[in-house]
Order: structure tokens, then C-alpha cells, then sequence
């Protein structure tokens, strides 16, 4: 069998979530039915480079400091001419955008990946990404929200295939609970409440942490842990934990590269946002065992059931998150029967193995 080449393609290869989501399929890929590089943009985001190369991809840094500098096309359309590369799949708008525009002069088909609502995009990327979405062979969305999201594209042009998680993998992380308490300071007998997500405003920390200190009312023996780049949310973060005088309560962590074994610390995960797609750090710690609360946007509903996989609170509102926290942290029996099917939930169906063989199928179909 002659192997398919194909390009993905990522503004970085940062921690975030699309760029983790890679690193995790990785081991699951088709080598033998498929030919596969990386191509990233931003240079200066590269932790996953290492990762990706000790599961045998290779990688190319197209080193775009902007990502409407034309000369990202023009690198791509060489890259993909030398290596005779047939389809591009490119996660995120711009990536995809300029994937599009190199197959308007090269014979390369592409397929287009969207982890988040479209509402959420910049204007001009918005515009610019939907002036370009029909050159795509064809397009997936992460959820059905984000599929919902993208109005006026032709039904039979969008394929929607939740993220993975790889289960196996992650299961082996699950005794390093101590040791990652005793690491931050964080005591033995404390609840820990946790978020994985980078320190953005659309990631609304604020009104995790808001809730958080209602907590401590009632919970004393509490922390907050957040995992995450540190971003343009960070000072407006350190100034209301200041203010609510939690300090010693609240660790900003930073991003990690290591966040199945920070979840064996974590009691309850919480996820604030004003909006998601599927995140995979969810996902990850559901598998985990973690007991999750979350904000009812974007594509969470269609992965957490309130009340019997999780708990949902309506967006923005603390008092509500606040509560479910206290349950969560007060109510043992509740929170390991939420865990226990959270985590059967990701098992059965969203397992990195099975997201990586509907895309492979789709780049089957495009390619014939």
C-alpha cells in the first residue's frame, strides 16, 4: 500500500488544548496507511515538539511571528511541493485559513478542525475564516455546539467527532496524589478544588475563584489550584484573590506538561468559562476520577449530565457554583457516585483511539 502523506497543521505547539489533543493521538495514529508531519507557526510556542518527535513525527516550524504574514503561505506551499504532501489537516482557523489558500495553487486537499464556537472568534478572523470555509474538502467540529455554531456551512461539509482522551495512558498516573499535594504546600486533609485552563477572560477564573471564597465559609480546609498559561487574565486574577484575602488558599501553577499526575490531587475540577468547545483537560479529568463542575456552555452539556456524570450551573452565576462546590466537597457518597460515571462516560465514549479512526476514515474519503 502507498501511503498518504499528510500535513497537520497548528499555529503552536504551545500546552494548550487542540495542541495536547495532538501529542495524545500521536501513538494512536495509522503509519502504515499514512505518512504524517507536524507543521507549526510560532515559534516560541514549541513544548510539545519534543513529545511529538519521540512518538516518530516529524516536525517543521514555519516561523511566522504574525499569522496574516503572507509568508506563511508561501512556506507551506514549499513545504508541501518538497514533500508531496495530499491533504492538510489544519486545527484552528488561521492554520486552516492558510491551508486553504496553499491549495488554491497546489493539488492538496484539506480538512478543517474547529475546537471552538464561532461566536468566540475575532471579528476578522471570523470573516476572513468564513469568506475561505468553502475551499475545504471538508470540515469537523468538536461538539454539536460548535457545529451549531457555524452557520451556513452546508450540513454534508461538516462531520462533528468529540475530542479523546487516551485512557490507558492516563490510568497510569493514579498514585501520585501526595506527592503533588506535598509539592504546592497544599495539606493533607485539604479539598482540593481545581481548573485546568490557560488564565484568559473567556475562561472566566474570576468567577471560580468568586465561588471559591464562598466555599471557604462553610469549608475551611479548601485550596484552589489553577493549571494554565499564565495570560492576560493573570493580574486581574492575583488582584481579586488579594482583595478576597485568599492568598494562601489560591496556587497559579503555570502551565504544566504533567497534568494527568496534577490531577490525582484534585477532588473537584471546575470549569467556570463563559464558553468551551469539548475541553480535553475535562475530559482528562473525568478519566481521572475526578467529580466535575461546569458552567452549561458550548459542547459540555453533550458531555456532562447534571446530576449523574457532574453538576451544571448556568453561566456567570457564582452563588450557584459556589454550591455545587459545596456539595461536591461535603457530600462524599455524591461526589464518588459522579466520579465513578464520569469516568465510565469518557471510557466508553470518548477514548482517543476511536476520535483517531473516524478522522483517519475522513481522510480515507477525502482522498479518494
Amino acid at each position: 500500500m502507498i501511503k498518504k502523506r499528510v500535513l497537520i497543521l497548528i499555529k503552536g505547539l504551545g500546552l494548550g488544548g487542540a495542541e495536547n489533543l495532538l501529542a495524545a493521538a500521536a501513538p494512536h495514529l495509522d503509519h502504515d496507511r499514512f505518512h504524517y508531519h507536524v507543521g507549526y507557526f510560532l515559534p516560541w510556542k514549541d513544548a510539545l515538539v519534543g513529545p511529538l518527535r519521540a512518538a516518530g513525527l516529524p516536525v517543521c516550524c514555519f516561523d511566522v511571528r504574525w499569522m496574516a504574514d503572507l509568508r506563511a503561505v508561501a512556506r507551506v506551499r514549499r513545504f508541501v511541493k518538497t514533500r508531496g504532501i495530499e491533504l492538510i489537516h489544519a486545527h484552528l482557523p488561521w492554520p486552516s485559513v492558510i491551508a486553504r489558500a496553499v491549495a488554491r495553487c497546489c493539488d492538496v486537499k484539506v480538512i478543517y478542525t474547529e475546537h471552538g464556537c464561532w461566536e468566540r472568534l475575532n471579528p476578522i478572523t471570523r470573516v476572513v475564516n468564513r469568506a475561505t470555509f468553502g475551499w475545504n474538502d471538508l470540515a469537523i467540529a468538536v461538539s454539536d455546539d460548535v457545529a451549531q455554531s457555524m452557520a451556513g456551512v452546508r450540513r454534508e461539509q461538516l462531520h462533528t467527532i468529540a475530542n479523546g482522551v487516551d485512557c490507558e495512558r492516563l490510568g497510569t498516573n493514579r498514585d501520585a496524589r501526595a506527592e503533588v499535594k506535598s509539592e504546592f504546600g497544599i495539606p493533607p486533609d485539604h479539598h482540593v478544588i481545581g481548573k485546568v485552563a490557560n488564565l484568559t477572560p473567556v475562561k472566566n477564573h474570576l468567577l471560580l475563584i468568586r465561588s471559591f471564597a464562598r466555599l471557604l465559609e462553610t469549608v475551611p480546609k479548601a485550596t484552589l489550584l489553577l493549571v494554565g498559561q499564565l495570560r492576560e487574565s493573570t493580574e486581574s486574577i492575583r488582584r481579586l484573590v488579594r482583595r478576597l484575602g485568599i492568598d494562601e488558599r489560591v496556587i497559579l501553577a503555570g502551565p504544566r506538561d504533567d497534568v494527568p499526575r496534577i490531577l490525582t490531587a484534585i477532588d473537584v475540577l471546575a470549569f467556570s468559562s463563559h464558553t468551551e468547545g469539548v475541553p480535553v483537560s475535562l475530559l482528562e479529568g473525568m478519566a481521572m476520577g475526578c467529580a466535575v463542575v461546569c458552567t452549561r456552555v458550548g459542547g459540555i452539556p453533550g458531555v456532562i449530565e447534571d446530576g449523574r456524570n457532574g453538576l451544571l450551573v448556568d453561566p456567570g452565576n457564582t452563588v450557584q457554583m459556589a454550591r455545587a462546590l459545596e456539595q461536591l466537597t461535603q457530600d462524599g457518597a455524591l461526589a464518588a457516585r459522579l466520579a465513578r460515571a464520569a469516568c465510565k462516560t469518557v471510557h466508553e465514549r470518548f477514548d482517543i483511539a476511536q476520535m483517531v479512526r473516524q478522522v483517519e476514515s475522513l481522510y480515507g474519503k477525502v482522498l479518494q
